[in-house]
């Protein structure tokens, strides 16, 4: 691993708020990973920076010299980006525009936006583990545009300087084997799969993995066991009845496996576009929202399990309605 600027902020946060746990709050991480993310970076330069005590953490000798270079540095990207954003594309003329994701259903439906929406520009995507990478790159002007997912009960806050538009919410959906018992009925309780082995791809979002866990203590049992897998094998284990999986409801049915409603909506997933409010692209982001509204509607309605799921509850937009 390469020491980068996004390192330097989490060395940066740690030392002014002389805490992890409030360190991770300010940069919108959880305290495990920020905690994690901090063993790396002193893996790399070896050596510890932080001791930790009760009155909080505060650097080591060592530690106080890597944050004397980090401030310089820091200092010095900053101003790098903010003469970057002041002077703008320069002829007027868009070049680059840089999209973030984290990969899900929605992910090529923002690049084909942007392209309709800027054909003159070059899109790149920069696909990212987790949604904090995300919203640090954003914030560092590496990315102009992302779409950030996060939870219910579980949202991830937005960095000073970022600005959101929320593009939908919605429920979280299951994956069974059409041969499964259940597989007849039109929506599942959750309570109905205590039992299955639960099948999930390697996602590193805690907070996902979090309000899966608060669902299943809500209905009163705990998973029997969850294993974390290759996403590209967790269709073909479901289909051949080997456990259940988690899906987002625009998730399309594949041989031998169907997507099924959990009765009551026991969990969910909220999807925003996200930019830097001071960016000079920003004043493209109403355009693209609404583009990129009008793409998620369609594939609503291509993923026919979840258009017929809405339009049974009286959930459709009537502009929306074919």
């Amino acid at each position: 691993m390469d020491l980068e600027i996004r390192h330097l902020r989490v060395l940066n946060a740690i030392a002014d708020t002389g805490s992890i746990t409030r360190a991770a709050a300010s940069l919108g991480f959880t305290q495990p990973a920020l905690t994690a993310q901090l063993q790396r970076i002193e893996r790399v330069l070896g050596g510890s920076l932080f001791v930790r005590d009760g009155s909080g953490s505060r650097p080591t000798a060592f530690g106080a010299m890597v944050l004397a270079h980090a401030h310089g540095i820091l200092t010095a990207h900053e101003d790098l980006m903010r003469d970057v954003r002041q002077r703008g594309p320069g002829d007027g003329d868009l070049t680059t525009v840089r999209l973030g994701s984290v990969p899900g259903p929605l992910t090529a439906v923002l690049v084909t936006t942007a392209r309709r929406l800027l054909p003159r520009a070059e899109i790149t995507l920069h696909t990212c583990d987790t949604e904090e990478e995300q919203l640090e790159l954003l914030a560092t002007g590496r990315l102009d545009f992302g779409l950030v997912v996060d939870y219910p009960e579980y949202e991830i806050p937005l960095r000073p300087g970022l600005s959101d538009a929320l593009l939908a919410v919605d429920p979280v959906f299951v994956l069974i084997s059409e041969r499964h018992p259940l597989a007849a009925r039109p929506e599942i309780p959750l309570t109905a799969l205590a039992d299955e082995a639960w099948l999930a791809g390697e996602n590193k979002d805690v907070r996902m993995r979090a309000q899966f866990r608060t669902a299943c203590r809500r209905a009163g049992f705990v998973p029997r066991r969850v294993q974390r897998l290759s996403g590209s094998v967790v269709f073909p284990l479901v289909g051949q009845g080997h456990g259940v999986a988690l899906a987002h409801p625009l998730v399309t049915e594949r041989e031998g496996v169907v997507v099924r409603p959990l009765t009551g909506d026991p969990m969910g997933v909220r999807q925003r576009l996200v930019w830097a409010a001071d960016s000079p692209l920003a004043e493209h982001a109403p355009a693209l929202h609404d583009t990129l509204t009008k793409g998620y509607w369609a594939e609503v309605q291509r993923a026919g399990v979840y258009w017929e799921w809405l339009e049974g509850r009286g959930l459709l937009p009537t502009h929306q309605h074919p």
